[in-house]
């Protein structure tokens, strides 16, 4: 269901982590890729939100092979490295190839991404300790801790996990303005960047530049390197509510949502 749609607990479908089956025996139609979430949860259970997003911002970098990196110290939470999970290596033998994450086998590798062996995982695993308690903030055991904050899937989307609500959305909306603020400067940066042929003219030969070489002119893209992604990101996810309250406000007023749980139900 869009969550514009969504207006009351009779709206939302409660699903066992084990299984991704409904709790409920005869429950209302829901998502096909729910396990996304329940092999993440099973996988970390310090984990308890997760978001999947298509946002069309970050799509190129699902399918380009250009590396999505941090640019911006509101995004310090992606580290220096956001890794591109591809459903083509790990389809089962009977399911569709569609790209969706439609069984368990998918959903378990592709939870299986957010913790391969890089050191990236300090950035973020190591940050949760800074955050304050409503926020997941309690530390916990290193195994139940992703090392990345996001991953991006080929050809489809991204997924990102945190400890809370709050956090995970603030993820889900950095990252896409993220993509935005590197897919800007790369787009200035191609088309501030000139080339200039250097080399020896070479008279006898009728003018001919010798040892000729095009040398670039214009500046570098410059990312954020891990300590400043760390530390970025301890300072801001102590500020997380801000945003958080002005996102609430911008959905209380906006006609397209109806909020009917009873009062002082959140």
């Amino acid at each position: 269901m869009p969550p514009a749609l969504v207006s009351s607990p009779d709206d939302l479908v409660e699903y066992n982590v084990d299984g991704a089956e409904a709790v409920e025996k005869n429950p209302k139609p829901g998502y096909l890729e729910r396990h996304i979430h329940s092999e993440i949860y099973k996988r970390f259970p310090a984990v308890n939100s997760v978001v999947h997003s298509h946002a069309s911002d970050v799509l190129p970098y699902c399918v380009s092979g250009v590396p999505l990196k941090n640019t911006i110290h509101m995004a310090g939470f992606l580290g220096t490295n956001v890794p591109v999970w591809d459903a083509s290596s790990h389809y089962p033998s009977d399911s569709k190839h569609d790209l969706l994450i439609r069984d368990n086998i998918l959903g378990a590798s592709l939870a299986a991404a957010f913790k391969p062996a890089t050191s990236t995982g300090f950035i973020y695993s190591k940050v949760r300790s800074a955050l304050p308690t409503q926020f997941g903030g309690a530390s916990s055991e290193p195994k139940m801790e992703p090392d990345h904050a996001v991953v991006l899937l080929q050809g489809h989307g991204f997924t990102t996990v945190a400890h809370g609500i709050e956090e995970a959305v603030y993820q889900a909306i950095y990252t896409k303005e993220a993509a935005k603020a590197q897919t800007a400067a790369l787009t200035i940066l191609n088309a501030h960047t000139g080339y200039a042929l250097e080399g020896k003219v070479d008279v006898e030969s009728g003018g001919k530049i010798k040892s000729g070489h095009a040398k670039g002119e214009g500046g570098a893209l410059k990312y954020l390197s891990d300590r400043e992604c760390h530390d970025a990101w301890e300072s801001i996810s102590a500020t997380l509510t801000r945003p958080w309250a002005l996102w609430c406000r911008q959905v209380e007023v906006n006609p397209l949502y109806k909020n009917e749980c009873p009062t002082g139900v959140d």
